[in-house]
């Protein structure tokens, strides 16, 4: 990782493919946005596309800097979250990466420099589902799991997303 500038822009650091968890032989990966002066807020938004999820592939959503300088400006820490994606996946268990993804980010949340209790989620289309997923099924973790992240609630304190499908019982209709 290394602060960087960018023109017209305050110092910022970025930590790339920070491994939130594991699942069948594959990282899930988060890049991490630290603004040079803190407000102790994180926004973890995610990185989503038609529920497809990518760092490099053109076609799809992928991590795209200039889109978390109004976070950073204002002191934001920002978590871009990829997550699994079809066709392999299924919506199910990309919430269970954006769960897991919440919990990471609460049980390291000194190491970030953010407060467990001031976290918010935000995503545009599919990933704008997921973050109204997540404002509705966020909830406690298990307090005896082995995995002390796992012990970590996913709930957060703020949901905000960009024109999000919703009706998935009438999808293609009038």
């Amino acid at each position: 990782c290394a602060w960087s500038v960018a023109p017209g822009q305050p110092a910022m650091r970025r930590t790339e493919d920070v491994i939130y968890g594991r699942k069948f032989g594959m990282a899930l990966t988060m890049d991490v946005f630290q603004p040079a002066t803190s407000n102790g807020c994180g926004i973890l938004f995610l990185v989503n596309g038609g529920w497809l999820s990518s760092k490099d592939t053109p076609l799809m959503v992928t991590i795209q800097p200039d889109y978390y300088w109004p976070f950073l400006d204002r002191g934001y820490t920002v978590f871009a979250v990829v997550t699994c994606s079809q066709p392999k996946f299924t919506i199910p268990e990309e919430m269970d990466d954006v769960q897991r993804a919440v919990r990471f980010v609460r049980h390291n949340a000194a190491k970030f420099g953010v407060q467990p209790n001031r976290l918010g989620v935000t995503g545009a289309s599919s990933g704008g589902q997921l973050a109204l997923m997540i404002a509705t099924q966020g909830g406690p973790g298990n307090p005896t799991s082995p995995d002390l992240i796992e012990r970590e609630s996913s709930r957060v304190q703020a949901v905000a997303c960009f024109f999000p499908p919703t009706d998935f019982l009438n999808w293609g209709g009038p």
